[in-house]
């Protein structure tokens, strides 16, 4: 691990689903640039974005002919 790469763990209060996984490593200074700059109550997915998702109308399927 060089000195940038920290444990994903690291990161896990930033997500909805906090699962530990200690085989993956990060950028410690990309995540620490992302932590810095969500409000304090954002958790990774948004909910914003889970409601989207879930009340969107699935895609008009098309044939292929």
């Amino acid at each position: 691990m060089n000195m940038h790469q920290v444990p994903g763990d690291r990161y896990n209060g930033l997500f909805l689903t906090q699962l530990s996984q200690p085989h993956i490593v990060v950028n410690q200074q990309v995540w620490d640039q992302i932590a810095a700059k969500l409000p304090q109550e954002y958790a990774i997915p948004d909910f914003r974005i889970i409601n989207l998702m879930m009340n969107a109308e699935p895609s008009s399927q098309r044939e292929l002919g």
